[in-house]
């Protein structure tokens, strides 16, 4: 055995000792020394590792870029990248996991990607600021703009086979319950674990299929007298047909009180946009609120759906529904893109509403909810 082995070794017993979870998921992993990575690196079945770079290391610094390399396989990056570019998702996958490891105690190589900024966010969303503020430069340079070494000199995700991915996110999910189970019995599951854990046994539904069902559904609501229903004209009953050729109002409110990222944003009007040239509403009538209604805006037909937040106080929901039932409009329905942390109207409106929630830590007192995240 080389003597990199032998110290990969040490410090994966290591981290089976001080820190039960990372350690019995390090066990999955099987080491094999690569010298063609420059680091280590995981495809969530092995464990490369450069024998240079591993002697380089203090071997507390060992124990936690191995912690580093199974949060990768632990918080799906292995299976989650799909087609976003590799050496930035790494980078995005750092940025989210070396908290964690920080935060359990313990230490990393100096220099790797640590911004408060992304601190308990998705690396899909993580990835999509650095990939804004990439195309902001003009796709040249530093994406991260901060001077820092390369996340992925730590260590990286690379791709294992297509075929192979359902059966290692399923061995992961459920390897990564029970090791949760046994390091909470010891008392030592790591800060920002539990989340991780709901996620798996919770796991995110799209939002944006379920805000199209919803629209959808509040379209179909909508009935006319203009044609009978053939189906009961032969019983001499007279009933309105369904009128799907366009649906009503729908009101989109935005929260502007500065607690929506921008790539959110973003992704929230592409699809509010796609979602009216296939449901073809009367008209878009776009609220924004932060305290008070600070704007208003409107779209029809054709109209490319373009979301300008005005505001930045705090956030009251309740002035969006008074603005409403003062202009007179009664909505096919409401959806309202907001962090949830504001005061809601007292009773519902007599018109469907679906909270776009940007946190996902807060339930709504009526409506709908759906977590809306970036991808």
């Amino acid at each position: 055995m080389s003597e990199a082995m032998q110290k990969m070794s040490g410090a994966r017993r290591a981290l089976v000792l001080d820190q039960p979870f990372f350690g019995v998921l390090s066990l999955k992993l099987n080491m094999i020394e690569d010298n063609s990575e420059e680091t280590l690196a995981t495809d969530g079945k092995r464990l490369l590792f450069n024998s240079g770079y591993v002697e380089s290391l203090l071997q507390s610094e060992l124990v936690g870029v191995i912690a580093h390399e199974v949060l990768h396989c632990s918080n799906g990056h292995v299976w989650r990248r799909e087609n976003r570019n590799a050496d930035l998702w790494n980078e995005a996958c750092d940025y989210a996991v070396n908290p964690i490891v920080l935060d359990a105690g313990m230490v990393l190589p100096q220099g790797l990607l640590v911004n408060p900024d992304y601190n308990g966010k998705s690396a899909e969303e993580i990835f999509a600021t650095l990939q804004s503020k990439q195309s902001d430069q003009g796709g040249s340079g530093d994406s991260k703009g901060d001077g820092k070494p390369d996340g992925s000199k730590c260590g990286k995700v690379i791709d294992a086979p297509p075929t192979d991915l359902p059966e290692i996110q399923a061995d992961w999910s459920s390897a990564v319950l029970a090791a949760a189970k046994y390091a909470e019995s010891a008392g030592k599951l790591p800060n920002g674990i539990d989340r991780l854990v709901q996620r798996i046994k919770n796991p995110p539904q799209d939002w944006r299929s379920i805000l199209r069902r919803f629209v959808q559904q509040s379209a179909q609501a909508d009935y006319s007298w203009k044609q009978p229903n053939s189906r009961y004209l032969y019983a001499g009953i007279y009933m309105p047909k369904l009128h799907s050729e366009a649906m009503g109002v729908l009101v989109v409110a935005v929260d502007t009180s500065g607690s929506i990222d921008q790539v959110i944003l973003g992704q929230f009007e592409k699809e509010i946009d796609s979602i009216s040239l296939e449901m073809r509403p009367e008209k878009i009538v776009v609220v924004y609120c932060d305290n008070d209604v600070r704007g208003t805006e409107e779209f029809v037909g054709d109209d490319f759906v373009s979301l300008n937040p005005k505001g930045g106080g705090g956030t009251d929901f309740r002035p969006v529904f008074d603005w409403v039932e003062n202009e007179g409009i009664t909505p096919a329905c409401l959806v309202y893109l907001t962090d949830m942390c504001g005061k809601f109207p007292e009773n519902p409106p007599n018109y469907p509403v679906l909270w776009g929630d940007t946190l996902g830590h807060k339930q709504a007192p009526w409506g709908e909810k759906v977590t809306i995240e970036c991808s």
